[in-house]
């Protein structure tokens, strides 16, 4: 009743003579308001959705240049290899001594070289002809006619006799320990002539003809082949003369512009590498995902490599189908290009195993899910070890504190180290790659021992609260409350008169309260 008599002036009030303002309906907006509002609430999404397409945008181009830096660095990696070869080998005489000395001891190119130097031999000395005149003049000789008639039957033994000592000779020498010396110094001094020929150096003795011939001089091993038969009494080999000459390895019309060529890889061999590993660093460094980026680009190298290394197994097929059987033997050629190539072969793998190795690193190292199981499963055996050590009464103590303060900086020390040995490590070899990988990852392992951490609270205590965070009824009762019945459940505070009264006591008994510090 009095709901309805305090209800109705206000419907009066409210309502006016219009019927919908008394069943509660309300005005329609006005519908410019309606426009402008919706114009703001327009403008206020544009301007939040903008920030966000704008990223999105910087992100995609960031993808896309670092991919593009990526890719191109790791194509330019096998043309680095190639000219960092051309560089490194060509011009290292001691090099390519060492590379081409242990052909001296290969069957096939002794059988080659002793071919060749009976050849230059018959060429420069006429072996039936001499023979010939001195069987001539011994049947001139007052002879008995059976004396003349068995002279006339061992012309042409004495001749193959003649040729089989030479062959003989030289089979000797070319096996010989000495030659290996003399092959060596030949070999010596032919790079050192094919280098002078390639730089134009208008004083060397090699130089590369127009129909794009290469060879290696002979007159060394001649001069001391013709020694040899002089000491063994055959004295015709003096008329040997004094021979330049030069066996032909290689020939391609490409050799023309070989020197050109060798001129620009020079310089090529010491700035493509930088470029290569310039690009694919800025790559990593401008992609987002910088673990990924850098998975990806390590094996991307890798395979860049194989694809090297796959190249060389057919450039051996060209180049023994080139110069065989025109110029040397098959099994020749193959020796020569075997005993070259593995340079390169070693320097791809180095390269191809520094890409799975870094891949696997920054795998090991990134957000991912196996990735971080493998760091909890190694960081809690860690653990347990310290935890056993320190139970048996072996500590690292402030060593250990000092490197766990500092264990970043121990990892990013290890991987310089590493990194130094696969950029200033010569000859950088499959073993030293390897060894190096193991023997960092033992050392990130060893300061993941060592390291001593702060010691965890215990499992059943419960952290700390601050100051503030303490409500006031946790607080300790000062000393004289000690005698309080229950002092683990402060008393509430009296409650003011007003609120008890009118209140009656309970009829009943009530239950204890139980308390967690003692027994009911």
């Amino acid at each position: 009743m009095d709901g309805t008599q305090n209800l109705a002036p206000e419907s009066g009030r409210a309502g006016g003579t219009t019927s919908g303002t008394a069943t509660g309906t309300t005005a329609p907006p006005d519908p410019a308001e309606e426009i402008a509002r919706l114009s703001a609430e327009n403008a206020r999404l544009r301007a939040q959705a903008l920030p966000a397409a704008d990223h999105r945008a910087a992100a995609r181009w960031r993808a896309f240049f670092a991919a593009l830096l990526i890719t191109v660095g790791v194509l330019l990696a096998p043309v680095s290899v190639v000219a960092y070869w051309t560089k490194g080998y060509i011009n290292d005489t001691d090099q390519v001594v060492s590379s081409l000395a242990p052909l001296a001891k290969d069957p096939a190119v002794q059988a080659y070289l002793v071919d060749e130097i009976v050849t230059v031999v018959n060429e420069n000395v006429d072996i039936e002809s001499i023979t010939s005149d001195l069987f001539t003049g011994l049947q001139s000789l007052d002879l008995p006619q059976q004396a003349k008639d068995a002279l006339a039957l061992l012309e042409k033994p004495a001749v193959q006799g003649i040729q089989g000592l030479i062959r003989s000779a030289a089979s000797s020498i070319v096996t010989s320990d000495a030659f290996a010396q003399l092959w060596a110094q030949a070999v010596r001094v032919s790079q050192t002539q094919i280098v002078a020929a390639l730089e134009g150096d208008p004083t060397s003795a090699l130089v590369i003809s127009g129909t794009g011939e290469l060879g290696i001089q002979l007159g060394p091993i001649i001069s001391e082949v013709k020694t040899e038969l002089v000491n063994r009494g055959f004295t015709l080999a003096q008329n040997i003369p004094d021979v330049n000459r030069t066996i032909v390895v290689a020939q391609s019309d490409s050799l023309v512009q070989a020197r050109t060529a060798y001129q620009l890889l020079n310089v090529l061999g010491f700035v493509l590498p930088l470029v290569s590993l310039g690009l694919i660093v800025i790559g990593i460094l401008v992609a987002r995902r910088r673990a990924s980026a850098l998975i990806w680009a390590g094996l991307t190298l890798a395979a860049s490599m194989a694809l090297l290394a796959a190249g060389v197994a057919v450039g051996r097929i060209v180049f023994v189908n080139s110069v065989s059987p025109a110029y040397l033997p098959g099994d020749t050629a193959q020796a020569l290009y075997d005993a070259v190539i593995p340079f390169i072969n070693a320097t791809a793998l180095s390269v191809g195993l520094v890409g799975v190795t870094v891949a696997i690193v920054a795998y090991l190292a990134g957000p991912f899910r196996g990735s971080t199981i493998v760091r909890r499963t190694t960081v809690n055996t860690s653990a347990r070890l310290r935890l056993a050590a320190a139970n048996a009464g072996a500590t690292t103590g402030r060593f250990g504190a000092f490197l766990y303060r500092y264990r970043r900086l121990a990892h990013v020390l290890i991987g310089l180290a590493a990194a130094a040995v696969a950029i200033f490590w010569r000859p950088l070899t499959p073993p030293v790659i390897m060894w190096t990988a193991v023997l960092a990852l033992l050392a990130v392992l060893l300061v993941e021992l060592l390291q001593r951490p702060p010691l965890p609270a215990s499992p059943g205590a419960e952290p700390p609260l601050p100051p503030s965070a303490v409500p006031p009824s946790a607080v300790p009762p000062p000393a004289g409350a000690a005698d309080s019945p229950n002092p683990t459940l402060p008393l509430p505070p009296p409650a003011p008169a007003d609120e008890l009264r009118g209140q009656t006591g309970p009829t009943e008994p009530l239950e204890p309260i139980p308390s967690r510090g003692r027994p009911d």
